[in-house]
């Protein structure tokens, strides 16, 4: 029988950290001997979404569930005086896993918002099978409300520097046995892509989800890069989900890169992104092709937010997890 000292001793381990967070003072993590650090003076873009505070403290509410917690990274971009921390949460059970990810750009804010709204449900689903949630990639992105480490906006001409891209990782078509980059373009990138596929050996990746938003569309879709491809069916619940929530949905035609969409769904792409870093067969690392992720299931929400009040598009995002906690919560 377990120590009824045990849930105290978790909510005393609770309280620290959210107090540590909001505080600025320092303090090694569970799994992790950086200091996890959010400084008094830190403050949130004022548009509705959740101070950046209330997120990290919604977050931690799994170490209630026995969660265990890594700081992946600690981000300071240029033009920043202050660090903040990148972080992951996991379930202590090990396994094939479903990983969530949101945040990785800074002005795309429903994703965060919900991971903080659906906690309790992405709990229920840490009690049946491996999580790993990743839900704030961007930190200073998000209380900037900047898109990138480096510019605030999508621009043809700038390349903006995503804390996802994972380019030195991937292998290039046209060199065999070579990464399309030598090198991570960011600190952060390289650590995160680094986390991933470390912890991939302990959580495979059966499913991952990546909540985006995009101001430049006026209709949804999914991206399906997992070796499923666009046949997917929990592309299709999602499909469905967004459509139940009011979120207009795209349903053919092409993307505003030029992907064919079919049914509201894209099948894989080459975009160097984290996501295709989760459904590749194989990486590169030091030089050598070895095994990588290859999940079968990876989806990429793209819902349109210029024209949708943010309280709908959090509760469209939240019903997209809630989803995903019903449809994979039964015992594996």
């Amino acid at each position: 029988m377990a120590s009824p000292l045990l849930p105290l001793l978790r909510r005393l381990l609770h309280c620290l950290l959210i107090g540590l967070l909001i505080c600025g003072a320092s303090t090694a993590a569970a799994s992790d001997s950086e200091a996890i650090e959010l400084p008094e003076s830190l403050r949130t873009h004022d548009d509705g979404r959740r101070p950046i505070a209330d997120l990290y403290r919604s977050y931690l509410f799994l170490l209630d569930q026995g969660w265990e917690l890594d700081v992946v990274a600690r981000s300071q971009p240029a033009g920043t005086d202050q660090a903040l921390p990148i972080i992951a949460l996991h379930t202590p059970r090990e396994g094939e896993a479903v990983w969530i990810l949101s945040g990785i750009h800074g002005e795309e804010t429903a994703g965060p918002n919900a991971i903080a709204e659906a906690i309790e449900a992405i709990a229920a689903l840490g009690r049946h099978r491996p999580v790993v949630l990743l839900p704030l990639n961007n930190p200073h992105g998000y209380a900037r409300n900047w898109r990138y480490l480096n510019t605030p906006t999508y621009s043809a001409e700038i390349d903006g520097q995503s804390v996802g891209d994972s380019s030195h990782l991937l292998l290039d078509s046209a060199r065999p046995g070579s990464a399309r980059a030598p090198a991570p373009s960011s600190a952060e990138a390289g650590a995160l892509t680094a986390y991933v596929l470390k912890l991939a050996e302990r959580y495979p990746p059966g499913w991952s989800i990546d909540l985006h938003e995009d101001d430049l569309i006026g209709e949804g879709y999914v991206y399906s890069q997992g070796t499923l491809g666009a046949d997917d069916p929990l592309a299709a619940r999602a499909v469905r989900v967004l459509q139940d929530h009011g979120i207009p949905i795209k349903l053919g035609g092409e993307t505003r890169f030029g992907e064919p969409i079919q049914g509201g769904i894209i099948g894989p792409v080459t975009d160097s992104s984290i996501d295709e870093l989760m459904s590749a067969g194989a990486v590169v690392m030091d030089g050598k092709e070895r095994a990588g992720p290859g999940a079968r299931t990876v989806l990429v929400f793209e819902t349109p937010a210029a024209a949708i009040a943010l309280p709908r598009r959090v509760a469209a995002h939240a019903a997209l997890l809630q989803m995903l906690a019903d449809e994979l919560g039964g015992e594996p």
